[in-house]
């Protein structure tokens, strides 16, 4: 067996996956399913108010953080610097 049988083989592998994916995504079985996966996007649109607090206050948080944390964390990008020279 040569490479160029090889490449042959390989190349209709490929173009019958391709075919097999295309005939499973046209399938009508699988319409309902896709139809509802093409919704999820659009239904988390309506966020409560408790909901939008909670965000304000996790960002909030991140914002302000202690004059410690980030001297822990400059000396820590300090010490990568020393090992990486």
């Amino acid at each position: 067996m040569n490479i160029g049988i090889l490449q042959g083989i390989g190349t209709v592998l490929a173009m019958v996956a391709f075919i097999g994916v295309c005939v499973w995504a046209w399938s009508s079985k699988n319409k309902q399913r896709f139809d509802e996966a093409a919704q999820l996007p659009f239904m988390d649109d309506d966020l409560g108010a408790d909901d939008l607090d909670a965000e304000d206050s996790a960002k909030e948080s991140l914002d302000n953080e202690s004059p410690l944390t980030s001297k822990s964390k400059d000396s820590q990008k300090d010490q990568g610097r020393q090992d990486h020279e």
